[in-house]
């Protein structure tokens, strides 16, 4: 089960100044129950926007910048000095109680495609994932059973851009 309150912690912890762009973060809150929604986000250069019911604004804020430091999926890290181009979470809380969403994340490794896909076939095993290849990169699911699915590509010889999708929509 994908919990955002587990991922409301990178953003105090990410490295916020202004040099070059940071990274997008999006989060979409949904309750079945009564209907109501949320949206966070903030763009690559700092401009932050609010709207939860009742309440809706937009402030500039520094840079923020999330790296393979600042983000967790159940025990996973992102591939050493990976930086993240972009978080989006999508979390639903449904009748009953169920809760689903997403966690989608764009990112660059500095690293060979066959070394990150490598390392994170090796940390996800040790972690308890179900693993298998998916072309260059992997798919299965995470220790508590949501599926993911992590598409690489190279960009060069020393450099992989990566894609990390959790859970069912």
């Amino acid at each position: 089960m994908l919990r955002l309150a587990l991922l409301l912690p990178l953003l105090p912890l990410a490295a916020c100044d202004g040099s070059g762009t940071g990274t997008s973060i999006k989060i979409n809150a949904k309750s079945d129950e009564n209907g109501s929604s949320t949206t966070v986000s903030t763009d690559g250069n700092g401009q932050a926007a609010i709207k939860v019911p009742g309440f809706e604004g937009s402030i500039k804020l520094p840079q923020i910048h999330v790296n393979a430091e600042n983000f967790d999926l159940n025990g996973v890290k992102l591939y050493p000095n990976s930086q993240v181009k972009a978080l989006n979470v999508d979390a639903n809380s449904g009748d009953g109680g169920k809760d689903e969403g997403t966690v989608d994340v764009t990112f660059e490794s500095p690293a060979p495609l066959a070394t990150v896909q490598g390392w994170f076939r090796d940390k996800m095993t040790a972690r308890g994932f179900r693993v298998e290849a998916d072309g260059t990169g992997l798919k299965g699911s995470t220790d508590e059973g949501d599926p993911f699915r992590l598409q690489l590509g190279a960009e060069g010889d020393q450099k992989t851009k990566g894609r990390l999708e959790v859970g069912s929509k």
